[in-house]
């Protein structure tokens, strides 16, 4: 199955960043979300038919993400994205059904899995922040690990030089 790719107008991109506060490249995050809702865009324009997702961003913002598929699902174009705030939760509640809305049906073709083993303290650790959160526990461990990958931190692994001869 090939790759999702995503493309926006970097003009309109720049403009959302101004208005909404999100950039188009935190809102690419949302359709990696596997709890992210998708529903048809009651504003689909005549020219195509859009759909709204709402999900959890990679720096754990809910967003609200207005987008388009083309060439065949191969490419997802963002048109808006934003945050809503207390009075636009409001009207999104009165003007999208949500409860209507289906599964994020991109995340399997976007998302890889991978078995792990982890130390129970860490599991315990990430499962507490969850409670505290509201957001899944393995979610927490791939947003933390995504921190990473994306600000090059690295760990400071020293390992202890191998011995020489005549010791122990």
């Amino acid at each position: 199955m090939a790759d999702i790719r995503f493309e926006w107008d970097e003009r309109k991109n720049a403009r959302n960043q101004r208005k909404h506060r999100v950039a188009f490249e935190e809102a690419r995050s949302v359709f990696f979300d596997e709890f992210a809702i998708l529903i048809p865009d009651p504003d689909t324009s005549r020219s195509e038919e859009r759909f709204i997702l709402l999900g959890l961003s990679g720096v754990a913002r809910i967003l609200v993400v207005c987008h388009c598929v083309r060439a065949e699902g191969e490419i997802i174009r963002i048109i808006s994205a934003r945050k809503a705030n207390q009075t636009e939760r409001q009207a999104y509640r009165h003007r999208h059904d949500f409860s209507a809305g289906r599964r994020n049906p991109y995340v399997k073709r976007l998302k890889r899995q991978v078995t792990i083993r982890l130390d129970q303290d860490t599991i315990d650790y990430f499962k507490n922040l969850s409670t505290d959160t509201g957001i899944p526990y393995q979610t927490l461990i791939n947003l933390y690990l995504r921190d990473c990958a994306t600000n090059g931190r690295k760990l400071a692994v020293l390992w202890d030089a191998p011995a020489g001869p005549g010791t122990t």
